[in-house]
């Protein structure tokens, strides 16, 4: 069971990711009616249905983690025993949150750099604000990996059974 703050922190991601993806969507049509019946575009549409693609990406990997959608995770899931299910969910959201983490520290990085300030050809908006994209996506993934690791929690007595079976 979620919490308030959990649900809304949901609804708001999904809405803030359909919104995007109308963004992109209303850009890519408009753009093609322009051009098409009447034979010109605007030069920043490319760059908004781009921005809009990277932020509607990174904006539904933590959906996709929320609802135990994400293929490669599942795989390894499936294939382990359900007894060492608990070590190995533990093990895998560890190794997912050192990678988030450690991805974010070197975004931070870029973005404070140079590069975070350099203007986009189209749109004039500093590639630091697209860059944040993938801190957004880091930020949500975190907060999902402590929801359940300890909102929704691991209990130590399934640990500790693991552990005198196979330990």
């Amino acid at each position: 069971m979620k919490n308030k703050f959990n649900q809304l922190l949901s609804t708001i991601n999904d809405l803030v990711t359909s919104i995007f993806f109308g963004v992109m969507l209303i850009t890519v049509i408009s753009s093609v009616i322009l051009r098409y019946f009447f034979g010109f575009s605007f030069r920043w549409t490319e760059e908004l249905t781009r921005y809009s693609f990277v932020y509607m990406v990174f904006l539904a990997i933590p959906i996709a983690f929320r609802e135990n959608i994400h293929a490669v995770i599942e795989y390894f899931r499936a294939t382990f025993l359900k007894k060492i299910s608990p070590i190995l969910q533990i093990f895998c959201e560890l190794l997912i949150g050192i990678t988030v983490i450690y991805i974010g520290y070197y975004t931070i990085i870029m973005i404070r750099g140079r590069l975070g300030r350099t203007l986009s050809s189209g749109l004039k908006i500093p590639f630091g604000y697209i860059y944040s994209a993938v801190l957004f996506c880091i930020g949500l993934l975190l907060i999902e990996i402590i929801q359940r690791m300890i909102i929704k929690g691991y209990r130590q007595r399934d640990i500790d059974v693991v552990k005198e079976k196979y330990i």
